[in-house]
C-alpha cells in the first residue's frame, strides 16, 4: 500500500507498506523522503541510534482511505543507501488494520 506522510499539513515523504506483523497491528516498508523531510526533525532513529519519539506530529494518509488511524509512527534513517530509510506504522485498532490488509500475502487470521 502506497502512503503519504505528513507533518501537520506538510508532505514530508511517501512509503510503501509492504511488510506486515498482523498480531502486532504493524505495517512497514521503505520510506522515500520528500523535499520537506528533515531527519533531525522527523526521524526517530538515525544511524541505528534512537533519538526521540518524533512520530506524534506525523500522520499517514492513503489515497483510497484518507488519514489512517494510527497509534504510532516511526522513521528509521540510515545514510547507507543499502540500509536506506524505513517507515513503521502501528495501527490503533485491529479492525482498521484488518480492513486495510486482509488481502495482503503477509496477513494471516490466527
Amino acid at each position: 500500500m502506497q502512503v503519504s506522510i505528513y507533518r501537520d499539513e506538510t508532505l514530508i515523504g511517501t512509503a510503501i507498506l509492504e511488510h506486515l506483523d498482523p498480531p502486532m497491528g504493524v505495517a512497514f516498508g521503505p520510506f522515500s523522503p520528500g523535499d520537506q523531510y528533515d531527519r533531525d526533525q522527523h526521524a526517530n532513529t538515525v544511524e541505528g541510534d534512537y533519538i526521540d519519539d518524533r512520530g506524534q506530529s506525523l500522520s499517514v494518509h492513503a489515497d483510497q482511505h484518507g488519514r489512517l488511524n494510527t497509534a504510532s509512527i516511526a522513521i528509521q534513517d540510515w545514510a547507507d543507501p543499502e540500509l536506506g530509510k524505513e517507515l513503521t506504522v502501528w495501527f490503533q485498532d485491529g479492525g482498521n488494520f484488518a480492513a486495510l490488509f486482509s488481502t495482503h500475502d503477509d496477513y494471516r487470521v490466527t
